[in-house]
Parts: structure tokens; sequence; C-alpha cells
């Protein structure tokens, strides 16, 4: 899956909600205390991964650009 595609798609979500934004929120470098990064998986896939110490505290994996950035855009703007 293309990372752009994604970013694309995020920023389209985003707006329709009426949330714009001027950055993605994540990157794929990781994050050991917690915060989500973006994780490429060999088979196209990207999963947004978080960790606690190291140890794996979330894990929400999809190879659907739009469905990511949904997942994405509602990890950012909970109620």
């Amino acid at each position: 899956m293309d990372l752009q595609k994604v970013r694309d798609c995020f920023f389209a979500y985003a707006a329709e909600k009426g949330v714009p934004y001027s950055e993605f929120p994540l990157e794929t470098e990781i994050d050991e205390f917690g915060g989500p990064y973006l994780e490429l998986g060999a088979t196209g896939s990207i999963a947004i991964v978080a960790r606690d110490r190291g140890q794996e505290c979330m894990r929400k994996e999809t190879s659907s650009p739009e469905e990511l950035a949904r997942l994405v855009f509602e990890i950012f703007n909970r109620s």
C-alpha cells in the first residue's frame, strides 16, 4: 500500500468531517512510549501500532487506504 495514498485519503476524510489537518499525524518510526506509529507489512498492508515499554498494546491492520485513514482520524479525534 502506498503511504501517500493513505495520507491523501486521511486529508480528504478529515476535511469531510470538518476537521482539517495541515500534517499527517503519524510516522513510521517506532515510539516505545505508547504513541501510535505506522508499520508497513510485507504483504502490502499497513498497521497502526502502539507500544508501551516495548510491549505491543494496540494493532489495527488493513490493506485499505480509506479504512486506515478513517482509523487514524478516529484515534486522533476521540471525544
